[in-house]
């Protein structure tokens, strides 16, 4: 018997916070350095004049650096908080030249299997369309094949800590 779209979706994100929780606290500290400096290093990163961030789940990769970063170059950042409310209430900038988009996986071909909620699908779709967007995770939570959705929005870039994929 076939799966339906949204039980796929649910088996993949229940896998990969399974998966996550056996990391250890110092893997996913080390991995997410190693993500931020990959992040430092994208050209995307370095003329993004106004980027949108978020507060990570437990789940998540650490990205304090890249938040220093940003106060560092005077560059204007907002932080979605881990469970956001309507987007009118997160004072988003105009233009938003760059947004950090976590993940339960990403495919190959930087598709994104969210948290569940839509929230950075509709962002995305809307106020966030003509930003770079940069998926982050871990490298275990890059799939081969992603269930996707008409809606889905598809990453410019994926960083983990061991690799970028790019369009």
């Amino acid at each position: 018997m076939e799966q339906s779209l949204q039980q796929q979706k649910a088996a993949l994100r229940s896998d990969m916070i399974t998966r996550v929780r056996q990391m250890t606290a110092e893997d996913r500290e080390s991995f997410s350095e190693e993500i931020c400096e990959r992040v430092l290093e994208m050209a995307e990163w370095a003329q993004a004049q106004t980027a949108v961030l978020f507060i990570p789940l437990p789940s998540e990769p650490v990205i304090t650096p890249l938040k220093l970063d940003c106060e560092a170059r005077k560059v204007t950042c907002v932080s979605i908080p881990q469970s956001p409310k309507a987007e009118t209430d997160l004072h988003l900038p105009e233009v938003i030249d760059l947004v950090l988009v976590p993940g339960n996986a990403f495919s190959r071909n930087r598709q994104r299997l969210g948290r569940g909620g839509g929230y950075f699908d509709r962002l995305l779709g809307g106020r966030g369309a003509q930003a770079f967007k940069l998926g982050i995770c871990f490298s275990f939570q890059v799939i081969d094949i992603m269930p996707t959705d008409s809606h889905d929005v598809i990453m410019d870039a994926v960083v983990t800590e061991s690799e970028t994929l790019l369009a």
